[in-house]
């Protein structure tokens, strides 16, 4: 991160990094970066917040169903593959609103 600061002069190499925005002057403290957990990127992608991302039932036909957890780097890659439900919803009522169905809040 330091180099890339370095290379696009927003940073001099000092103790701190500090930039200038608008006039006004920052210094960055952290400047280390995490991924996001694959709940963040569901709820960034517009899914609900009880929308099951840990794994999948198994053998719902059987007397035994059994929970199949999946792995974060499965959890990330169907994140990766879907089409946020906002973006669906409005893809459907576009192109056959026959099919769509209206929901309202009742309070």
């Amino acid at each position: 991160m330091a180099e890339f600061l370095r290379a696009h002069g927003a940073w001099d190499g000092g103790a701190f990094v500090t930039l200038e925005i608008d006039g006004q002057s920052f210094v960055v403290i952290d400047i280390g970066m995490r991924m996001l957990s694959p709940r963040e990127l569901f709820n960034a992608q517009g899914f609900p917040p009880d929308y099951v991302i840990e794994g999948a039932w198994e053998g719902l036909d059987s007397d035994e169903p059994t929970f199949r957890p999946f792995s974060k780097d499965v959890q990330i890659s169907c994140c990766g593959n879907s089409v946020c439900p906002p973006v669906a919803a409005a893809i459907i009522a576009a192109n056959c609103p026959h099919l769509a169905e209206n929901h309202r809040e009742t309070a």
